[in-house]
């Protein structure tokens, strides 16, 4: 008997996917559904996962399949890559144009494709798109030693290259991962930051009010996928990583944006942005769904690469970690050791 849904995408896959074995878990990285990565630990899957899209997927309508997935930023406003006109869409390029597997090993690999991409403004971006994924070594510093039953981690370094002469007056592009998870009543996300309070953009949708609630090192996100929101975390906050844990599986996951923040970095909302592409500036961001998908995403974002006012492109290092504690009030302990006593809950504006 099968016994979660990642054995079920991985029995689909068997021919498609690439298969990473670490340790008793394993990731799936899946050329043909816009590169993502799924994974298994202890007979868990943490990821979304959407089998009847995977097992009959759209050329039209939006494939979502779950899992970490790869996709071009700015999402909405002037130079969005996620409408025509009014209507969100997502392009062909992202929606169903397969990654080609150019190199693999027996713990890395790297997927690659020609795209071409139109922006709001009307801008086509001729570019490639690169996702190199590896297996690192270890365990990060914050859980060595810590009493675990399973773990797992992986790296992405996510590329965008534009082939073709665009001004950045015409468009941006930022390499954004989107790692989406089943939402329930014990999922809990957080924010690792100094001056939590002030780190927070909520210009995604409207405030999520008493969902937020600020530590001495941090605040927490209640991502429960049962009212719809999304909050950025300011680059120039300098945040140390996010996460969350589900408490129903004593389970903690780890995300940190490791890559490099000299790009230029932009509003990459899913709305009209009245005040223009520079309004914000996030490398962190958390969404949560409404009850129509019971899921939430930690997202990490790059900043666009832009020389002489021409965009080249974007480059962004990710990495996260899972790692089922074997108590529970081990995890307990561990997340108030890196939050802090709490101090407030966030108030609407």
């Amino acid at each position: 008997m099968i016994e979660n849904k990642y054995r079920q995408l991985a029995a689909l896959k068997k021919d498609k996917a690439l298969f990473f074995k670490a340790g008793a878990a394993e990731c799936a990285l899946c050329p043909d559904m816009g590169g993502r990565i799924f994974c298994e630990l202890d007979g868990f899957a943490p990821h979304r996962i959407d089998l009847a899209a995977a097992a009959a997927p759209s050329d039209s309508s939006f494939n979502n399949y779950g899992g970490c997935t790869f996709w071009p930023a700015p999402e909405g406003g002037s130079f969005g890559f996620n409408y025509r006109g009014d209507e969100w869409y997502v392009q062909p390029a992202i929606n169903s144009q397969c990654f080609r597997a150019r190199k693999t090993g027996l713990n890395s690999a790297r997927l690659d494709k020609q795209i071409t991409l139109v922006n709001r403004a009307g801008a086509s971006l001729d570019a490639s798109m690169q996702r190199d994924f590896r297996l690192p070594d270890g365990l990060p510093e914050m859980l060595q030693g810590r009493a675990l039953v399973a773990h797992v981690a992986y790296e992405t370094k996510d590329v965008f290259k534009i082939r073709n002469r665009v001004r950045d007056s015409e468009a941006l592009i930022a390499s954004w991962t989107l790692e989406q998870f089943a939402a329930s009543g014990d999922t809990l996300s957080f924010c690792l930051v100094d001056r939590p309070e002030a780190a927070i953009n909520f210009d995604f949708y409207d405030h999520p009010g008493d969902r937020i609630f600020y530590f001495d090192n941090g605040f927490t996100y209640r991502t429960d996928g049962r009212r719809k929101g999304q909050i950025g975390i300011k680059k120039a906050a300098g945040a140390r990583c996010i996460g969350y844990v589900d408490r129903s599986r004593n389970l903690l996951c780890l995300r940190q944006n490791l890559g490099s923040r000299s790009g230029k970095f932009f509003n990459i909302a899913d709305n009209a942005q009245p005040q223009g592409p520079y309004s914000a500036a996030d490398d962190y961001s958390i969404f949560n769904s409404d009850e129509s998908m019971q899921a939430f995403e930690l997202e990490t974002v790059g900043g666009a690469q832009v020389a002489g006012g021409i965009l080249k492109g974007s480059e962004l290092v990710s990495s996260t970690c899972f790692a089922i504690f074997k108590h529970a009030k081990d995890l307990a302990a561990f997340l108030e050791e890196i939050l802090g006593s709490k101090k407030t809950e966030a108030s609407s504006p």
